[in-house]
Parts: structure tokens; sequence; C-alpha cells
């Protein structure tokens, strides 16, 4: 049997833009008017600063979690790392576990941050616990919108999976094809002067190789789905832009209201 020879080319990194999306500029453009109320309580007797800045709130935190997917990219595509890992506070394999953590947490989470942009911008009034996709369709969410955040499901797919696997049950990946041994060498590397030896395939044993190896099939997953991610999430913008200007611009001329951009009084 031949022995296998797993891919140890890195790939070319996607960075996933955050806030191009003129919707989101847009939002962040009028939350501007958030800084001359010194209290939630005041600006919300304005029900269009009050729109503005609730749906600021959760488009914010959408970018902010976007944006930690490309630092997470950081360390799938590391620099300057050291040729010798006792000089790191970590092993080379727990960079790999801290590493996949942190981008099935923060990746499948973007679903959730999508739900309460989608609460706050129909005004559905939904608590956060009650935000779930089940629970929009109770509430008659447009179907467009509804079929873009099922397809965002979709995509996630068997990293959903694996995310709760992690999270709920203390299930690991295996990163090479042989995991244990790549393991143990890593913390040996680590703790100590190296290991020596085969692993199961009958190769010698090679921590730098494993470690390539395991980095090539994160970045595979990594670029997979934030290409997936930008797309659905730009389809999802579109949508949500009218609907947050058909209800941002009766409340913007409603009488009696200061408007977003003019101060009160003035």
């Amino acid at each position: 049997m031949a022995t296998p020879r797993p891919r140890t080319k890195w790939y070319v990194r996607h960075l996933i833009p955050s806030d191009n999306h003129h919707f989101v500029g847009r939002i962040f453009d009028l939350s501007i008017i958030g800084m001359h109320f010194e209290t939630y309580e005041e600006l919300a007797k304005y029900p269009d600063a009050k729109y503005v800045i609730d749906v600021n709130w959760t488009v914010t935190s959408m970018v902010r979690r976007v944006e930690s997917l490309n630092i997470i990219g950081n360390m799938l595509w590391p620099e300057h790392l050291p040729k010798n890992f006792k000089q790191f506070p970590l092993s080379r394999y727990d960079w790999l576990v801290v590493a996949t953590d942190a981008f099935l947490v923060r990746y499948i989470s973007v679903v959730d941050c999508a739900l309460f942009i989608v609460n706050e911008v129909l005004e559905l009034g939904l608590k956060p616990k009650a935000c779930t996709f089940k629970n929009l369709k109770r509430v008659g969410v447009p179907k467009a919108i509804l079929d873009l955040i099922e397809d965002m499901l979709i995509d996630q797919g068997h990293l959903r999976v694996e995310r709760n696997r992690r999270v709920h049950h203390g299930e690991e990946r295996g990163f090479t094809l042989d995991d244990q041994t790549f393991r143990v060498s890593a913390q040996f590397e680590y703790w100590s002067n190296g290991m020596t030896g085969t692993d199961k395939f009958g190769r010698r044993i090679n921590v730098e190789r494993s470690f390539n190896e395991a980095l090539v099939e994160l970045q595979r997953d990594f670029n997979r789905s934030t290409r997936a991610l930008k797309r659905k999430l730009d389809q999802l913008y579109e949508e949500l832009r009218d609907e947050f200007e058909c209800r941002f611009r009766p409340k913007f001329h409603g009488p009696g209201h200061a408007p977003v951009g003019r101060l009160p009084g003035r």
C-alpha cells in the first residue's frame, strides 16, 4: 500500500471584508446621532434615533464577529513562527486546537448575529434566547430573508456539527492521517528534545510536516466557508436595506420627533 501524501503547500488566504456593504455604511453613518445624547433613555424618546441605534448595535456585533474571523485567519496563515517551539507558549498541536475552536465557535455564531439583526430591523421584539430561526418563521419574516438564513445554515453544514461535538461533547478532530503520533511528537518537541522514529505509515516522524498538513486542512475549511459567508451576508444585507428604509422613513418624518441628523430643539 502506497504511503499517503497529504498536501503540505498552503492555500492562498481569503480575507473576508466585514463592513464594505452600503447597508452597513448607512447604519454606521446614521448612528452618529447617538453622540448627541447622554443616555439611552434620553435617546429613546425619539423613535428614529432609537431605531437606528438599536439596529446599529446588532450590525456592529456582526461586523466585529466577521472581523474576528480574519484574526483567526492570522493563526491559520502564521508568520514568523519560531523554528524551535520551546520559545512558544504552546505546542504546534495545541496551536491548531485553539485555532480550530476559535474558528468553529465564531464562524457558527455568525448566523446568530444575523438573526439578531433581522429581529431589530423588522422590529420583532424577540428576546435574545427566543431569537431563533424557528421563531422567525413563526412570526412571519419575509420568505426571501428566511431562505437566505436557511442557506447560511446549510453552508455551515458539517462545521456546525463539529462545533456542537467539540463544545458539548468534548470530541476533537484529527488533524493528520496519524494524529496520535503528531500530537505526541508535538508534545515532545515542546517539552524536551523532540521525538524520532516512524509513524504508522512508516514515514519518518516530522512534526513540522504534520503541522503543515493540518494547517492546509484548516485553511481549506476557512477559505471555503468565508467565501460562502460573504456572498450570503451581502444578499441578506440587500434584503435588510429595503426593510430598514421602509421602517426608518416614517419615524424620521414623524410629527413631534427630532429626525436623525438634527439635534433635539434645533
